[in-house]
C-alpha cells in the first residue's frame, strides 16, 4: 500500500486524487484546512467556466502568459477534449458559448463541485482530512507531514494549494526556488476619477493598447467595465496578466488606450459626421448613443467640456473631432491593481525544477506539484481551470 498526501483540496488536487485512486494499492489523503472544492464555486461567475474550446494544444498554451512551453507536454496528453470527456463521463454535460467558453449545461459551479465530491466518495481509498498543513519534511525516503493538529508519514506528496503562498512556502523549505508571486487577472486603479459614477457600465469587445514608459507592451481585446476605483472586465484582466511583472505606479503608470467603437479615427469621424447631418435637431450626445451607453456618451461630452444638449447640426468640427478622438483613443493611466481582487496569482514553484511529463520535483523524489502552486497562470476564459484539470491528471497518472 502506497500512502499519498494531497495537500490542497481544490480542482487540481481533487483531479489528482481521482486519477491516482484508480490504483487500489494507493491510499490517498486529501488535506484541506477549509471546505474541499470551495474555490470552484465563484469560477465563471458561479457558472463554472470549465474550459475553452481550443483543441490544438499548442494554440491553447498560447493563452498562458506564464508556462506556455511547459504546458506543451501536459496538454498533449490532457487538453480540452479530454476535459470535456472526463466531465461527461461523471455525468456533467457541457455546452460551448459563441465566445468558445465551455460551461456545464446546468450553469452551476455547485453542481460541478457536488458531482466531483460524489466521485471522491465512490473511491474508498480516498480520505479527507480537514487540517491545516504547517510543515513538510523528507527523512530517509519518508515524508513527514505536520498539521495544526497531528503528525503523519507518507510515501509520496502532491502539493496543490493554489496561488496564495502556502504550498510555495512548503516547496521553498524543501529547497525549491519560488518565482516571485504577483497578482494577476485583476481590475485596475486609475488616475482618472471623472468616471467613478459610471461604475457598473460595461462595453462589449473593446480593443486596448498598453504602453509603459512610452513603449508598447501589448494589444488585447475583450469586454470592459467601469468600477468605483477604475476599470475592470476581461480586457482589463488580460492587461493585468500581461503586465503582472511591470512595476507601474502613480509616477510610472500603465497608459492604456481603449477604442470604444473598434473603428479608426477617420472611419468613425466620417460616420459620426453623417449621423449628425442626418439628425440635425437631435441632441449631439444622443447621436453618440448609437455607439455607446447613454450615460457614457453624455459623460464624454461633459469631460470634453462640450454641452451634450448641443443640436447635432450645430456641433462644431472642433468639438466633433474631440469626441471622435476620445472614443477611438480613450485614455486611462493605471496606477495599481485593485488590492485583494486578483483572480489568480502569477509566480510560484519554478518550472525549471519540475519534470513536465510527471510533475515530479527534480529536487525531491516522490514530491509532485499541480495547479496554480506552479509558476503557471492563464488568461480569463477557463484557462486556469484547464491548468488544474490537466496538471491534476498528469500528477495522478504519475502516481498510478
Amino acid at each position: 500500500m502506497t500512502k499519498i498526501a494531497i495537500i490542497g483540496g481544490g480542482p487540481a488536487g481533487v483531479t489528482a486524487a481521482l486519477f491516482a485512486a484508480q490504483n487500489n494499492e494507493n491510499l490517498i489523503y486529501i488535506f484541506d484546512k477549509g471546505i474541499i472544492l470551495n474555490t470552484l464555486l465563484p469560477t465563471g461567475g458561479g457558472r463554472c467556466n470549465l474550459a475553452f474550446a481550443e483543441y490544438n494544444f499548442k494554440e491553447l498554451a498560447k493563452y498562458y502568459p506564464r508556462g506556455e512551453k511547459f504546458l506543451y507536454s501536459i496538454f498533449s496528453r490532457f487538453s480540452t477534449a479530454q476535459t470535456v470527456n472526463f466531465f461527461e463521463k461523471i455525468g456533467i454535460k457541457t455546452y460551448t458559448q459563441d465566445d468558445l467558453r465551455i460551461f456545464p449545461e446546468s450553469n452551476s459551479s455547485k453542481e460541478v463541485k457536488t458531482t466531483l465530491l460524489k466521485e471522491i466518495e465512490k473511491n474508498k481509498n480516498i480520505k479527507k482530512i480537514f487540517e491545516n498543513v504547517i510543515e513538510l519534511k523528507k527523512e530517509n525516503d519518508i515524508f513527514k507531514l505536520k498539521t495544526n493538529k497531528n503528525s503523519y508519514t507518507f510515501d509520496k506528496i502532491v502539493v496543490s494549494t493554489g496561488g496564495r503562498g502556502t504550498g510555495q512556502k512548503l516547496a521553498q523549505n524543501l529547497g525549491h526556488n519560488i518565482i516571485k508571486m504577483k497578482p494577476s487577472l485583476s481590475s485596475l486603479v486609475t488616475k482618472e476619477k471623472d468616471y467613478t459614477d459610471l461604475s457598473g457600465v460595461s462595453l462589449k469587445n473593446l480593443t486596448a493598447t498598453v504602453f509603459f514608459k512610452n513603449k508598447k507592451v501589448k494589444t488585447v481585446s475583450g469586454d470592459f467595465l467601469f468600477t468605483h476605483k477604475g476599470i475592470s472586465g476581461p480586457v482589463v484582466y488580460k492587461i493585468s496578466s500581461y503586465c503582472a511583472y511591470i512595476d507601474f505606479d502613480g509616477v510610472n503608470p500603465l497608459l492604456i488606450s481603449f477604442n470604444l467603437v473598434n473603428k479608426d479615427f477617420e472611419t468613425f469621424d466620417e460616420e459620426f459626421l453623417k449621423k449628425l447631418k442626418n439628425n440635425p435637431q437631435k441632441e449631439a450626445a444622443n447621436v453618440l448613443c448609437d455607439y455607446l451607453p447613454k450615460n457614457l456618451a453624455f459623460k464624454l461630452f461633459e469631460t470634453q467640456k462640450i454641452n451634450p444638449k448641443t443640436k447635432a447640426g450645430q456641433l462644431t468640427k472642433t468639438d466633433r473631432t474631440k469626441i471622435s478622438k476620445t472614443v477611438t483613443d480613450f485614455m486611462f493611466h493605471a496606477t495599481a491593481v485593485t488590492k485583494g481582487e486578483e483572480i489568480v496569482t502569477a509566480g510560484g514553484v519554478d518550472l525549471k525544477e519540475i519534470e513536465s511529463k510527471t510533475l515530479e520535483s527534480k529536487i525531491i523524489k516522490g514530491l509532485y506539484f499541480c495547479g496554480e502552486v506552479l509558476d503557471i497562470d492563464g488568461l480569463t476564459g477557463g484557462f486556469n481551470l484547464q491548468n488544474c484539470w490537466s496538471t491534476g491528471y498528469i500528477a495522478g497518472q504519475a502516481l498510478l
